[in-house]
């Protein structure tokens, strides 16, 4: 059944203010850390990974907590109402700059990280958890997925591309951080409240027996196509993390272009949009997998020719390779979101357990341990090559760290990914027997 354009854009809505929280610490949070708090990097980067240690508990009993909600506005949606002001407090706290000792600091950087991260799993593994309570129709959901993907692109832009301008209304950056953050809150709690007022959990299923752990382990062992995925993401999102994580030094530091962030970053962004458009279009002709595979291949041999063959002296050579990458990493990206949900009906197929919110928890948690195992390194490999904070002239060891951070070390993980996803051999076809199946059950 074809969902309406209504349900799509303001489901897509709440990835937009979800993402907007996201990328504040994916683009700015390790540099905030770095070049204006005044924490070293090594310690910057511990700070994402112990979070993402603390999330690898927080994300499965949330996701367990979601399956097992039964509320009047459905199983996941009340959490995007109740959640949204919390997470946002949280995210403005991280962005605030007290004045303490250098351990002070780092465990203030801690505390309100992990705060934010815990919060935001409260937020994103319901929200997440969404599509296939929403539709069991594969296109739509890859339609769902197409139009979150561009919402969330949006968001990025959005952060990208009007950070530093509103940080730059104040003299000082430490509060203007905290009021531009603080606008983005708002807008982002905004669009939250409207995708909870207009999005229903049309094939939402309340299972009130009692599953055990060693149910859920098995169910997990069960799904391969689950396993496959969560292989795909954790190789390719670590090392491109560490690509948005380094990007505002790379841009400042490589090509001393620290005035033009927000119109690159515009670009790229735009051009991961059209690989998401592209990918929406193709859905009907191709399958999930391959449309990855060839998405994953566009970014992996355009990032390899960079690094080996284009170098970076010359931006605009550089931005028109680049621009490839950023077309198949849109393409990607929708489809590992909409390959996700179709894993719910095989785990229910399999073992007879729906868990929408337990499979998006673990794929959460493997998608932020990304983030933070890329954050941890981004930290070492700057301190270990001896970056020195708002130092225009850095070394040539820092600069070349900062060029595998942006492009080899992607290209080499999105080569394992299509190792792994070269061998799913589910299709849609197998996919709609499933459902045709677990219908006839009923």
């Amino acid at each position: 059944m074809k969902m309406n354009f209504k349900s799509k854009f303001f489901y897509a809505g709440g990835d937009f203010g979800i993402n907007i929280m996201w990328q504040l610490t994916v683009f700015y949070l390790l540099f905030f850390y770095t070049d204006i708090f005044g924490i070293s990097p090594g310690k910057a980067g511990l700070v994402f990974f112990i979070a993402k240690i603390w999330d690898g508990f927080t994300d499965p009993l949330m996701g367990y907590i979601a399956d097992r909600t039964r509320t009047r506005w459905g199983k996941f949606r009340p959490y995007l109402l109740f959640a949204s002001v919390p997470t946002l407090i949280a995210i403005i706290l991280c962005f605030y700059s007290p004045d303490l000792s250098p351990n002070g600091k780092f465990i203030w950087a801690l505390s309100t990280y992990i705060t934010f991260t815990t919060l935001y799993t409260v937020l994103s593994v319901p929200y997440g958890s969404l599509i296939p309570a929403m539709t069991q129709d594969a296109d739509e959901r890859t339609s769902l997925s197409s139009y979150r993907y561009i919402a969330a692109s949006c968001g990025a832009i959005v952060v990208a591309s009007l950070t530093l301008p509103l940080v730059s209304m104040f003299g000082d950056q430490k509060n203007g951080f905290v009021f531009a953050v603080s606008c983005f809150a708002i807008v982002a709690l905004i669009f939250l409240i409207l995708c909870f007022y207009n999005t229903q959990e049309s094939f939402a299923k309340y299972d009130n027996s009692k599953y055990d752990l060693k149910k859920i382990f098995k169910m997990l062992i069960e799904n391969k196509p689950f396993q496959l995925i969560l292989i795909a993401i954790s190789t390719t999102w670590v090392a491109n993390n560490m690509k948005t994580a380094t990007i505002v030094y790379f841009i400042k530091y490589n090509l001393n272009l620290e005035q033009f962030f927000g119109p690159i970053v515009l670009g790229a962004i735009l051009q991961i949009i059209l690989g998401a458009w592209i990918a929406n279009i193709v859905k009907n002709k191709l399958e999930k997998k391959d449309i990855f595979i060839i998405g994953t291949l566009l970014y992996v041999i355009s990032d390899l020719i960079i690094f080996y063959l284009i170098g970076y002296n010359n931006f605009w050579i550089l931005a028109f390779f680049a621009s490839f990458g950023f077309i198949g990493f849109g393409m990607a990206g929708v489809m590992i979101w909409s390959m996700l949900s179709d894993t719910v009906e095989y785990g229910e197929w399999k073992s007879d357990i729906r868990a929408e919110g337990i499979l998006n928890s673990f794929f959460n948690f493997f998608f932020k341990f990304g983030v933070g195992l890329s954050g941890w390194l981004a930290g070492k490999i700057l301190e270990n090559n001896n970056y020195i904070p708002q130092e225009i002239n850095q070394d040539k060891s820092v600069l070349l760290g900062l060029f595998q951070m942006g492009y080899l070390y992607p290209a080499i993980s999105g080569t394992i990914a299509i190792i792994f996803l070269a061998n799913f051999k589910y299709s849609k076809e197998f996919y709609t027997n499933i459902v045709r199946e677990i219908n006839l059950k009923q």
